[in-house]
């Protein structure tokens, strides 16, 4: 047959598009898309929610919002393997579907009905013995802990009403039910009981037992030092204080004071003079600390060749004055007034005590 030149490249031109209709089939053909509906436990639609569409064989991920009833879409997703998980309007997770294949055509269709999701899923879990198992286990663990609550709060009851030996037999019913911080938190009050009843052998070793369970606790080293001063232990006290100074800086004060007062009681006088150095220099306003110094230091005053002129020890006179700067009406202030006015030859400082009235 024989075709005119007009005719020829008519038929050209029809080949070439028929040509890309052809290669365009195949690339619309390998895609697949999702869509459904959404609903909440109470029924209502997922209004503005997220459906995030998350490829797992290949990095990918595609969200895509629920209009106003629920409803959602999502065309043109490369087949494969995909996560679709259904978030409120915030982002915050609210189920998701796992191991979903698009395919090619037609949407593939998921539901998100919250309400019989979910409820399948505590069906098919508390089916799995497994899962029974760590429900009791759960259950069982909340009834322990409830219980411990209780005993715990009326063992600080019990504390705080000075009955300390009934606190201590209310913390020992405590002990087995407890765990983890939980025992240390009982077992450490347990040991405070057994000292303020002054069962202090069974304090020492409550104590000991709470530290070797929690080392590093500063405080749990100052209240069994504490234990050791009222023994008389005056090393061992001096040994647990140092420790829990260093092992809590921000209670040093507190430590180094105990220390002092350990040493004072004992004295010895420039080691507590030093320890109660070290309180004052953790904590610039302990002022029952600068009290204590100024007296320590004040043991070791002497006298002047005249015999009446008073020579105090350096820092004894700006540990005194700093006390009653701090706490003027402290319970140390008639000391440490007398003490300056013996230091100064009775000049009166400009620091007054507020004098008790009688009754």
């Amino acid at each position: 047959m024989f075709y005119s030149q007009s005719e020829s490249r008519k038929w050209v031109g029809f080949a070439i598009l028929l040509a890309a209709m052809a290669s365009a089939v195949p690339v619309y053909a390998q895609t697949g898309g999702l869509e459904g509906n959404t609903n909440l436990q109470d029924g209502t639609p997922c209004v503005k929610c997220i459906v995030y569409i998350e490829r797992q064989d290949i990095k990918g991920n595609y969200p895509v919002k629920t209009d106003k009833k629920g409803h959602f879409i999502y065309v043109g997703l490369p087949i494969g393997n995909y996560k679709v998980t259904l978030q409120d309007p915030s982002g915050k997770p609210l189920y998701n579907f796992n191991g979903i294949h698009i395919g090619i055509g037609d949407p593939t269709v998921r539901d998100f009905d919250l309400k019989k999701l979910i409820s399948e899923d505590q069906k098919t879990q508390m089916a799995n013995p497994e899962v029974q198992k760590k429900l009791e286990e759960q259950n069982k663990e909340q009834k322990q802990n409830a219980s411990l609550k209780s005993l715990f709060d009326q063992g600080q009851a019990q504390f705080g009403d000075k009955k300390y030996s009934e606190a201590a037999a209310t913390f020992e019913q405590a002990v087995p039910l407890a765990k983890d911080r939980n025992l240390v938190a009982v077992m450490g009050r347990l040991a405070d009981s057994y000292e303020k009843a002054h069962q202090f052998d069974k304090a020492i070793e409550t104590y000991q037992k709470v530290i070797a369970l929690s080392p590093s606790d500063g405080e749990l080293h100052n209240a069994l030092g504490n234990t050791y001063a009222e023994m008389g232990k005056t090393p061992d006290a001096m040994a647990e204080f140092q420790k829990s100074a260093e092992l809590n800086p921000a209670g040093a004060s507190k430590a180094y004071f105990n220390l002092g007062a350990t040493l004072y009681n004992t004295g010895k006088m420039d080691d507590a003079a030093a320890a109660f150095k070290k309180a004052t220099d953790a904590d610039p306003k302990y002022a029952d600390a600068y009290a204590l110094m100024g007296r320590a230091l004040m043991g070791k005053v002497t006298l002047a060749a005249d015999g009446k002129t008073v020579v105090a020890p350096p820092g004894t006179v700006d540990a005194l004055e700093t006390y009653l700067k701090l706490d003027p009406n402290g319970k140390y202030a008639a000391e440490a007034q007398g003490d300056l006015q013996a230091i100064q030859g009775g000049v009166q400082t400009e620091y007054k005590v507020d004098k008790k009235k009688k009754k």
